[in-house]
């Protein structure tokens, strides 16, 4: 049981756009979260069961991520009641997102509490409206930085692109990360309306229960949420899955009484 995401990072129509489909193991128990770090407004997914969080701020810096490190990554709900433990990378997105530019976002996301290979795992796109670049490591591997071609689609799921040992090398899944890529490129790059994303994100070129498919509904892995960032307008935008989540807790906000909110949020329920 593994965490086979897809993030995207495209321009649609002089819009800059970050998105992911999240699968999961598990049914998870979500919020979106609406507050204040540090002084800039910030907007979050918060998974309540892991800790996990992803998503964007005031200044249009946002983040999302895929899991790299499969072995390591594999069911983390397992992993965190084995441990007790939750992962740390929820809490370095929350940290690297409250940050007010996207160099020290990107300095955020690289090192945590100045301790030695604590970057974000996996594929971490950071972003502001203008420029994106993605980040690659593992717990093995020390993180490769690359300011990254905004023109067309950027695309990552679980395999390794400048770390080519990292993630799946070989086998099912690894030809499951290379189709979900491509098909991921394919489909974005013909969308004309940043709110599309989404629909071509789940879009199915094979049988409903193949595990090539986007939008995953396999009986150990699903599709569970998908989050998309228009970074130039500040809308944070939630699709979810019902059937496919345990809990949906809604906006927690936690902004002052006279706060006037940049951000915008829409929630779809699937």
């Amino acid at each position: 049981m593994i965490n086979e995401c897809i993030i995207v990072s495209t321009e649609v129509d002089d819009k800059f756009i970050l998105a992911k489909n999240r699968d999961r193991p598990y049914k998870p128990k979500l919020e979106i979260v609406h507050t204040i770090i540090d002084g800039v407004e910030v907007v979050f997914l918060h998974d309540m069961i892991t800790d996990w969080s992803e998503g964007m701020n005031e200044f249009g810096i946002g983040i999302v991520n895929s899991a790299l490190m499969v072995g390591h990554d594999e069911s983390e709900k397992k992993i965190i009641k084995k441990s007790g433990k939750l992962s740390q990378d929820g809490k370095k997105i929350r940290n690297a997102i409250s940050k007010t530019t996207l160099k020290d976002a990107i300095r955020a996301s690289l090192r945590y509490d100045d301790k030695k290979n604590s970057s974000i795992k996996g594929h971490t796109f950071v972003s502001s409206p203008k420029y994106m670049v993605s980040i690659e490591a593992t717990s093995l591997h020390e993180p490769i930085v690359k300011l990254q071609n905004i023109e067309h689609p950027i695309v990552r799921t679980n395999h390794g692109i400048l770390l080519s040992h990292a993630g799946y090398t070989s086998g099912e899944s690894y030809l499951s990360s290379r189709i979900r890529k491509m098909s991921a490129e394919k489909t974005v790059s013909h969308i004309t309306d940043w709110t599309q994303i989404g629909d071509a994100l789940q879009r199915r070129f094979y049988k409903k229960h193949s595990q090539l498919n986007m939008k995953r509904d396999t009986p150990k892995l699903f599709t569970s949420s998908q989050t998309i960032l228009n970074l130039t307008d500040r809308i944070f935008m939630l699709n979810y899955f019902d059937d496919k989540v345990e809990l949906f807790n809604g906006i927690v906000k936690k902004l002052p009484a006279d706060y006037q909110p940049k951000i915008q949020i829409i929630i779809n329920k699937m």
